[in-house]
């Protein structure tokens, strides 16, 4: 991921003002608020360092990748924001030379985070079924370069995932209780899973999709962050603050048999929108549910 980054600047008035400019696609002059300024000029400046145009200050700064997520990345979908993908990244165990699956790629907020965290010797594998967003990733992301650690696939996750033995698996589509089969069988025993998704009744059906698979569910949690005015003699909370994003569900893949029949709840037997019958469907290569009595309750 490093040359993503390697022409991007950050410029700020440190204010209301932040924006990512790339030196090598920018035009000839670039607009700041106060004025333009020659691109060549601007690539001169040092990072770290300030300028004044027209009477206004601004500060240069080499972009960092949540720089670039937050100010520089179109955004065609909702991003995963940095107080989510940090958490997510530590949970994963993302780590040089470590293969992970993605599903959907979206802006490519997170894929670019977990292209940064694999490094050069691992590869990150991503599907997307919207062609305006593989499009869109590709471009904003460089993965056509022919040394990317990202391949990205067009294709549904309905029609499956080519990879197998996958450390870790991100998963943000809107229905992943549906794809849950295929995310199992692209990972390896003990490798790790995420699922986010917005809302509380999602949560429910994927926890209950996941009573049918040898996972064990480790953490479903959402992330709060709050900023602080930075004002010494007035210290305090800002007004506002970015409230809920996503709902995060964490688990981890266990041997076919190892987990599964010991579990002492089940999924009820349907639901309003026939969830539960989708599922249904694979129960043919399930064994049988047993109940292990610990005398917990009384029996």
């Amino acid at each position: 991921m490093a040359d993503l980054l390697d022409d991007k600047v950050l410029v700020t008035d440190m204010n209301r003002y932040t924006r990512v400019f790339d030196l090598s696609q920018a035009p000839d002059m670039v607009g700041l608020p106060s004025g333009h300024i020659p691109r060549d000029e601007l690539g001169k400046i040092t990072p770290g360092s300030s300028f004044e145009l027209k009477g206004k200050r601004y500060y240069l700064f080499p972009c960092s990748l949540q720089d670039f997520i937050m100010h520089g990345l179109k955004r065609n979908t909702q991003i995963v924001y940095p107080k989510d993908a940090g958490y997510i990244i530590l949970k994963l165990d993302i780590a040089p030379g470590k293969r992970v699956g993605e599903a959907g790629t979206g802006s490519g907020s997170m894929t670019a985070l977990l292209s940064r965290f694999v490094g050069p010797k691992g590869m990150v594998y991503t599907y997307e079924h919207d062609t305006g967003l593989v499009s869109h990733a590709t471009k904003a992301l460089m993965l056509d370069d022919p040394g990317s650690n990202v391949k990205i696939r067009h294709r549904a996750l309905e029609q499956g995932v080519d990879e197998s033995g996958l450390d870790a698996f991100f998963l943000d589509v809107r229905e992943p209780w549906k794809y849950l089969k295929i995310v199992y069988d692209a990972l390896k025993p003990g490798a790790h899973l995420c699922i986010l998704v917005p809302t509380t009744n999602q949560v429910s059906k994927v926890l209950q999709g996941l009573l049918f698979y040898d996972i064990w569910t480790t953490e479903v949690a959402e992330t709060l962050l709050r900023d602080w005015k930075q004002v010494p003699g007035r210290l305090r909370p800002e007004d506002r603050m970015i409230g809920h994003t996503g709902f995060l569900i964490f688990g981890r893949k266990l041997l076919p048999g190892s987990y599964r029949p010991y579990q002492r709840e089940m999924p009820p037997p349907g639901d309003d929108d026939g969830a539960t019958q989708d599922l249904a469907t694979e129960k043919e290569d399930i064994p049988p549910v047993f109940f292990v009595d610990t005398g917990e309750n009384g029996h």
